[in-house]
């Protein structure tokens, strides 16, 4: 089975990488190809330039404008007046139940999951952005959000492999591959086919962008970010919320999936954390990350090494239970020590390799952490599991962002202290029995996000994501797995070492 779609080999005698921060020798674009938006839009997210380039086009802006406001108006206006009739003081017949409630935000959700999928990829990927976001929606809407997949029909294959042949800058494809390429994957971004190398006999994943993403993702973020300034304006307005967020909340989305196109920056990050990584030998017993083939990777082309192997999820038991402790370390070491950490985890990108390690895959879309966020986060891992809470609400909360410095936590830390001991650290492993318990807490829950000056912020919640999937995947194959208890001990020494260092 394919296991290496988004990276690929790349020989260190041809390329030697010693500083992975200089320019690196990508394959140059064709002056003749594609002198269209993907050359005159920004490569990394800029809204003023965005929003400069689609403000000339008025006529495209609104066609656009007018299929989302249709496809997502009936949904809003629909769960307004749903919530107002549920607020309402008034009780009578065409009042609602408590279980006709849920059921219409259940409903609520699948109609919005699936309005978000038929927009296309921009909104399918806000979709799983605010799936994280347990301070900004309803828990059922975060449920039917997480279930959200970009896979959609591919391209056809003449018009894929003409864009590649002229991102390659050759005459034809068979110059550089086999005539054997075939299509072995699609999403909502790109898709890839796997071929064989003409001079080396090398297997290689390509990846190859849809045509015109760049063009329509970015209108779709200059869109995103118009409709936040209006709700901003509306919410600053009609009520109490006196920090308007929405604007906020597209520019930190759209920053990290602008980059996601790309696959430059793809490869940079997936550089930088093999050099990395090659530095502890722990990592290199235990887990691979292919290479890049970088005169064969441009903007919208990523050329990766070919690797068999199969889902960690789909593993034998004993195969999850030897590789889960090598996640959590692997894990830790991106988020606490280098400060740079995967940050688009899902089952896909965690393989496991013939020969035994595991693969880590897809480097689209990285966090950076500074370092003062980063010592605060060991130090809270330690308070929390420690028992600490009064150092753990009191200070982590508020260095980490959590909680605004001036805020007064006497009437907070009680119901904090409930919900990190009880939801957290008291609730077992099981999955299960850890959603159950926060639901039994939901009413407390309510009141921090909506009562208090409480955030989640944007990476913390990817950082839940993450450990909450190696969770996920650790509990097929051992029922009794807790990864906080799996995460102390490395967190304990990282704690202890940066203590040392600073006296």
């Amino acid at each position: 089975m394919w296991c290496g779609v988004e990276y690929v080999e790349w020989k260190t005698n041809s390329y030697p990488c010693a500083n992975i921060n200089q320019p690196l020798p990508f394959a140059t674009f064709s002056p003749n190809s594609h002198c269209s938006a993907e050359h005159i839009l920004p490569r990394s997210y800029d809204a003023q330039a965005i929003q400069e380039y689609w403000l000339g086009r008025p006529k495209t802006v609104v066609c656009r404008l007018q299929e989302v406001v249709l496809e997502l108006l009936p949904w809003c206006l629909g769960l307004w007046y749903t919530s107002k009739r549920r607020n309402s003081n008034t009780v009578d017949d065409s009042s609602y139940g408590e279980e006709e409630y849920r059921a219409l935000m259940h409903e609520y959700a699948v109609r919005l999951r699936e309005s978000l999928t038929k927009l296309g990829p921009a909104f399918v990927k806000l979709g799983q952005q605010l799936s994280i976001r347990p301070d900004l929606i309803p828990p059922v809407f975060i449920q039917e959000l997480a279930t959200l997949c970009d896979s959609v029909q591919p391209v056809q294959d003449v018009v894929a492999l003409k864009l590649l042949q002229e991102e390659l800058c050759c005459n034809s494809l068979s110059d550089i591959f086999e005539d054997n390429i075939q299509l072995v994957a699609s999403a909502s971004l790109g898709q890839v086919y796997k071929a064989t190398i003409r001079n080396t006999s090398n297997e290689v994943a390509i990846k190859v962008q849809r045509p015109d993403s760049v063009r329509s993702v970015s209108l779709d973020l200059f869109i995103l970010r118009y409709l936040a300034q209006s709700m901003d304006l509306f919410t600053t307005m009609c009520t109490n919320q006196s920090v308007p967020f929405h604007v906020n909340l597209v520019d930190t989305f759209a920053q990290g999936s602008y980059l996601e196109l790309d696959y430059e920056n793809e490869a940079r990050n997936q550089l930088f954390f093999r050099q990395e990584l090659e530095k502890r030998r722990f990592f290199n017993t235990h887990v691979c990350i292919p290479h890049v083939y970088l005169d064969y990777t441009t903007r919208r082309v990523l050329t990766t090494e070919w690797i068999d192997g199969i889902k960690l999820a789909d593993a034998p038991k004993e195969t999850i239970m030897r590789l889960i402790p090598v996640g959590v370390e692997l894990f830790l070491t991106q988020l606490l020590d280098l400060g740079k950490f995967h940050s688009d985890p899902h089952p896909g990108n965690l393989y496991v390799t013939a020969g035994g390690k595991l693969c880590l895959l897809d480097f689209g879309l990285c966090a950076d952490i500074d370092p003062p966020s980063r010592n605060a986060m060991t130090t809270a891992i330690v308070h929390l599991l420690s028992g600490d809470y009064e150092s753990l609400i009191t200070q982590d909360a508020k260095t980490l962002g959590f909680l605004p410095h001036h805020v007064d936590t006497t009437n907070l830390r009680p119901l904090l202290e409930k919900i990190l001991s009880q939801g957290l650290v008291e609730s077992g492993s099981n999955l299960q029995d850890r959603k159950r318990k926060f639901l039994d807490l939901s009413n407390e829950l309510n009141e921090v996000f909506f009562n208090y000056p409480f955030t989640v912020p944007p990476y913390f919640a990817l950082i839940t994501r993450g450990l909450g999937l190696l969770e996920g995947i650790a509990l097929s194959g051992d029922p009794k797995f807790d990864i906080f208890k799996a995460s102390y001990p490395y967190a304990r020494r990282l704690a202890v070492g940066t203590l040392l260092r600073s006296q």
